[in-house]
């Protein structure tokens, strides 16, 4: 399996970039935090963020796909948390390194529950955050408008040079910043209002 992170709107001036060919970054498959596990806020950084993306299931192989027949490679999405390392990223992009040490490392995506989707509601997806402690909670959202470049163009342009495989998985829309998160926090992950996933932050 083969995770793919769209992430236009990552770069700076992302607003510039979102409508552009897909541009995205290859994350481990060993990145999955299985489902109910708590998120152990790891120490290689000092401050973490929640970006929310809408993880799309590629569902038959295929290479060199053209935009009308796209809708054949997808069928099912679910809301997922790409957990990112936002203080190195920021000095990764201070010194034009790649930002894959920030990005992937074991157990940095939460995924929900994936569900059977028509195509053409892919980029109509709604993915919502809510971190809870005792005292407070703070909400975040990922709508259709940041799920840009789409996913019919984020297959064409994946698959210009890749062959895709069932199984294989598309972030799109990783969002250019996420709230905060510290030890203590309880993450509840929905889809289109219906909750996929909760689990502690650690």
């Amino acid at each position: 399996m083969t995770i793919y992170a769209i992430v236009n709107n990552m770069i700076e001036g992302g607003a510039a970039v979102t409508d552009s060919p897909a541009v995205w970054t290859i994350v481990s498959g060993a990145s999955i935090l299985q489902g109910g596990n708590p998120f152990f806020v790891p120490d290689f950084a000092k401050r973490f963020e929640a970006r929310l993306a809408l993880a799309v299931k590629i569902a038959k192989l295929g290479k060199g796909i053209a935009p009308r027949f796209a809708y054949r490679y997808a069928g099912a999405a679910a809301p997922c948390i790409l957990f990112t390392a936002a203080d190195k990223l920021d000095d990764l992009r201070r010194h034009g390194l790649p930002w894959t040490p920030a990005l992937s490392y074991d157990k940095c995506i939460a995924l929900g529950n994936f569900r059977d989707i028509e195509f053409s509601e892919i980029d109509k997806s709604l993915v919502t955050l809510r971190l809870e402690t005792p005292d407070s909670h703070t909400e975040s959202a990922l709508n259709q408008e940041s799920l840009k470049p789409d996913i019919t163009e984020a297959i064409r342009a994946i698959s210009v040079d890749n062959t895709l495989k069932t199984g294989d998985i598309i972030l799109l829309g990783v969002s250019a910043e996420g709230p905060e998160i510290e030890p203590g926090q309880k993450a509840i992950l929905s889809l289109n209002g219906e909750e996929t996933l909760r689990f502690n932050i650690r």
